[in-house]
This record gives C-alpha cells, structure tokens and sequence, in this order.
C-alpha cells in the first residue's frame, strides 16, 4: 500500500510536471503570436504614416511625380551624363496630362525622390537640362507658327497676283487664243494659292498651340526635389 501511494504521488508530480511544462509552452506560444501581431501592426501602421506623407506630399504641388531614382526622368536608350541626355518621352507625356488643365500661373513640379537617392549636384545639372530642354521647343513650336503664317502670307499673295495677272490679261484673251489659256491655267492656281494661304494663315498653325503652350508653361515652372 505505501508502495502504491508512492506511486501514485509520483504520477501525480508527473503529471503536474507536464502540465506545467505544457502551460509554459502554451504561454510562449500566446506570447509569440502577440509578439508577432504587434510587430505586424506596427509594420502596418508605419506603412500608412509613410503613404499618408507620400500623399501629403503629391498634394502640396499642380504637378508631383514619384521617382525611383534620377534616371527615371531620361530615356533609358541615352547613355550620356545628365546634362545632355534626351528626356523620357513617359514622363513628358505625364507632365502634359497633368498640366493640361493647370492654371495659367507658374506651375509647381516636385520630383519625389527616395532620401537615400538624393544627390544635390544632380538635382542642379537635372534643372538645368529640363529648363533647357522646355526652353529650345518653345523656341521651336514658336518659330515654326511664325513660318507656317509668313508662308501662308507669301502663298496668299501669289495667289491674288496671279488673279491680278489674270484680270488684267481677261480683256485680251477675246483676242488671242494664247492670252486665253494662260488664264486658264491661272485661275484655278490663283483660288488654290489664296484659300491655301488663308489656311496656312488662320488654321494650321493652331495644331502646334498645345504643344507650344506646354513648353511655355515648364518655362516658367518652378522645379524641385523633395525626398521621402
């Protein structure tokens, strides 16, 4: 019988020991998910601060664009250093949606840039060819409405002289069968000229109006660096 309630009392630790050692081990488990999901909503809440800045930051300009790194502005085919190198045709389209409806003012434009990206004389040498860039097709959209007027001007004017030149061989054409088919040929090229003229004057120059007023917006834009 002693033996028996030895035994017993010994079974008893037993299993006390394991029930123990099974709590412990169901405490550290409990303890590592807790762990865990605070760790997993500090992650969270930390990735919604930093959307939230990013956010902050797209709203504070008309124009905000988000950058991985500097080479996203340039074309990925131009090796050459920053301050030649032709700018991607992704991000110019991007700055026209944006700044189609902008106001008529200075635009603002803020590059996002990873802080740890960032490099100053970069961001200089990348105003600089942007400012460059916008200024030479200005100039050009510029001067190519100027020569699509002034040659519609010059092929207006040859028009009404040839219907000059025209009326004024009319009275002899009677006469001269010669006379009669020069005018004959100058008519139709006199209205051809005049209403091409016209058109060259007053309509197809106007094609060139967005683009032109694009370039005259981003010169007189204000560009900046902000990191995130």
């Amino acid at each position: 019988m002693i033996k028996s309630a030895a035994k017993n009392l010994e079974m008893q630790q037993i299993k006390k020991s394991k029930d123990a050692a099974e709590d412990v081990l169901r405490l550290e488990r409990v303890d590592k998910k807790t762990r865990a999901e605070e760790s997993q909503e500090k992650i969270f809440k930390e990735a919604e601060i930093w959307l939230s800045k990013k956010q902050d930051l797209l709203k504070m300009s008309e124009v905000s664009l988000i950058l991985d790194t500097y080479d996203d502005i340039f074309s990925d085919f131009d090796p050459r250093p920053y301050n030649q190198r032709a700018l991607s045709d992704d991000m110019l389209v991007e700055l026209k949606r944006a700044t189609r409806e902008g106001s008529s003012g200075v635009i603002e434009i803020k590059f996002l840039v990873p802080l740890h990206s960032r490099d100053l004389n970069y961001e200089t040498l990348i105003k600089k060819r942007l400012k460059d860039h916008f200024r030479k097709h200005y100039t050009f959209e510029s001067s190519e409405i100027d020569r699509t007027k002034k040659s519609g001007l010059i092929v207006a004017a040859a028009g009404l002289t040839l219907s000059i030149l025209g009326a004024v061989l009319l009275p002899h054409s009677f006469e001269n069968v010669f006379y009669n088919i020069i005018i004959v040929l100058i008519e139709p090229a006199a209205w051809f000229a005049i209403w091409n003229g016209f058109d060259l004057i007053f309509n197809s120059w106007k094609v060139r109006v967005p683009d032109m007023e694009f370039y005259n917006k981003m010169t007189k834009s204000n560009i900046t660096f902000i990191p995130y």
